[in-house]
Formats: structure tokens, sequence, C-alpha cells
């Protein structure tokens, strides 16, 4: 069992470092200290598309888990299929969950065949069991924090949970706060639709309503080249021609000052 000290105060719930990478394993340390065993912190500038399909975070990072967890979850889909995610997004209150369908959790009545995968691979893993934290943000910015304890090390925990709850919830916070003035245009950017600098400077004059004409005099480029510039970033952003791709530009934040 890991300690939980009395004297653990919320200025020590703040991870000390100045890199992503450090924050992320500053987080660790003090979540081993409340009584985790891993953590996973995930973020998205745009959480959903317009159709309402969750989009796999732009940056994920995971600490004494199977790396094979980012391959899984970014690469085969699972991050769509798991139900705290699904959870976490519907919701803004700190959750326990488990996926043992006889134990009461926050995930007992969306236990079933679409959950199977996610269920498997982390009852396998003997990782099934943990508390996830929702970050809404302004900008429709999401965020999750997510402790996960061992199987072996729950029983020995569970009379504590409702403190780890606490502390981890406070942890989320102060960690998510740190790593905002630490991401740079990739984290910030919508996973797979990354526009590039002069895409993007075309569908914002587009969307201000200026023709293609008007967009190659202002940006002093050949219309064909402008054409080329806003056909490319509609394909990226899923729109189906020039207004559409406008619209999914402003949902992305792409339009945002």
């Amino acid at each position: 069992m890991h300690d939980t000290p009395s004297s653990l105060t919320l200025q020590h719930l703040v991870p000390a470092a100045d890199s992503i990478t450090g924050c992320i394993t500053s987080a660790l340390e003090i979540a081993r200290a409340i009584g985790f065993d891993a953590l996973i912190y995930d973020f998205t500038p745009v959480p959903l598309t317009p159709e309402g399909a969750m989009i796999s975070p732009s940056f994920i990072e995971l600490r004494n888990m199977p790396e094979e967890m980012r391959r899984l979850w970014m690469e085969q889909g699972l991050y769509q299929q798991d139900p705290v995610q699904a959870l976490a997004l519907r919701g803004s209150s700190p959750f326990f969950w488990s996926y043992h369908a006889k134990e009461a959790s926050a995930l007992q009545a969306s236990l079933g065949d679409a959950t199977v995968a996610v269920s498997t691979v982390l009852q396998d893993w003997r990782y099934s069991r943990g508390v996830t934290v929702p970050l809404h943000m302004p900008g429709n910015r999401f965020a999750t924090l997510t402790g996960l304890w061992r199987d072996e090390s729950y029983a020995e925990v569970e009379d504590v949970r409702d403190l780890s709850l606490m502390r981890l919830t406070y942890l989320a916070h102060a960690t998510n706060d740190r790593l905002l003035g630490l991401f740079g245009k990739d984290e910030l950017t919508p996973a797979g639709m990354k526009l590039s600098v002069r895409e993007r400077e075309c569908i914002a004059l587009a969307a201000q309503g200026l023709s293609t004409k008007q967009i190659a005099a202002r940006l002093n480029r050949a219309e064909s080249t402008i054409v080329l510039h806003l056909q490319t970033a509609a394909r990226k952003l899923g729109g189906r021609n020039r207004a559409h791709a406008i619209a999914r530009a402003a949902h992305f934040g792409y339009l945002s000052s």
C-alpha cells in the first residue's frame, strides 16, 4: 500500500517542472504518494466533430501503463470505445470507475458488448479500476487526468478512495494549468487536422467573405495557388465545399483570434 500522509498539503499536489515531460513525471510521483499506481493525461483542443464523433487527443501521456496503450487507443480506435472518456465528456465531476460488472462504479450501467475490447485489455493489464477527473475549459478544450490502481493494490486503498479522489482532483487541475502554459501549436491543434500557416490564412480570409481573387491579391499569390490551399484545407477539415470547410474551421478553432 502507498503512503497517504496526513501532512500532504495542497502545495504538495502541484507538479514542480518546467517541461511537459517533467510535469507529467512529477504528477505521477504525486499520484503515487496519494495512493495510485499509474497515471494517464490526455488533452484535445476540440473533443467532438460537428457530427458528435469523438476526436482522438492531440496529446496523451502515460506513466506506468503499457506503451501499447498508446497504439491501441490512438491508432486502433479504443479511445472512441472507452466508456470512461464518454462519461468524462458528459460531466464535470471526478468519478471512480471499474470494469468489474458487479462492482458499483460510474461505469456499471455502461458495460456491455461495445466496451468488451477496452474492458478485456485493461483487465489483462490488471489496471481495471481508477479515478478520472474531467477538465472542461473555455474554447471547448477538454482534458482528463486519470489515476489507476493495479488490481492487487486496490483492495488495500479502497477505504481511502474518497480522499484519493479529492486529492487527484486538485492534482488534475494543477497539472492541467501548468501544461497549458507549456503546450505549443501541435498540442493545441486537433489531431489529424493540422493546417499549414498559408492554409489557415486562406480559410480565415475566405471566412471574411473574400473571393479567391481577393485572397490572392491580399497574399500576393496566384489564384491557382489559393485554390489549392483552400482545397487542401477543406480536405483536412472534412469540408464538402468552401462554406462547409469554413463552418468546420470555426468549429475546430481555426477562426479564433
